[in-house]
């Protein structure tokens, strides 16, 4: 049976690029472990004529450029995302990250098992760093959610 032993929930401004760190300090060895990432506003909700001047000023001031026409800047609107992705050690070694673009995942790890991106572990005990990985947010009050999850009929004492 699966237990939730850590949640955390955070707000992300508009613009925002880095690294949020969070340390888990495990109470004993599990067998499996289950990390979740979640977040909102992964797209623009409109592509308005103000985020398209937007867009057009930060591509002139970033690369001195300038889209061709509006059908090239509205596709290139509609193709941006927010992304956010997860990676996670244990006692200061990767174990595994969540890099597929999707606005709920987890990342399953055990010993016979590991989703896509983890690394099955023998064990899962000490110190669990899970490290939210923020790459483009494209719009205020972005709001996420991290748990850590353990199988609690499975705990080694």
């Amino acid at each position: 049976m699966k237990k939730q032993i850590y949640s955390v929930n955070g707000t992300l401004s508009k613009g925002f690029v880095g690294q949020i760190a969070y340390t888990v300090c495990l109470d004993r060895t599990y067998h499996t472990l289950d990390a979740g990432l979640s977040f909102d506003k992964r797209v623009l909700p409109a592509i308005t004529e103000e985020v398209k001047e937007e867009v057009r000023q930060q591509v002139k001031e970033l690369y001195g450029g300038e889209y061709s026409s509006d059908e090239e800047l509205t596709d290139a609107c509609s193709s941006m995302k927010t992304e956010i992705q997860l990676l996670v050690n244990q006692n200061d070694i990767f174990i595994g990250g969540i890099h597929r673009q999707l606005t709920d995942r987890h990342m399953i790890i055990s010993k016979n098992f590991a989703t896509e991106g983890g690394i099955p572990q023998d064990e899962i005990s000490g110190v669990i760093k899970i490290i939210v990985l923020v790459f483009n947010v494209l719009q205020d009050d972005t709001h996420y959610t991290v748990t850590l999850s353990v199988d609690e009929e499975e705990a080694v004492c």
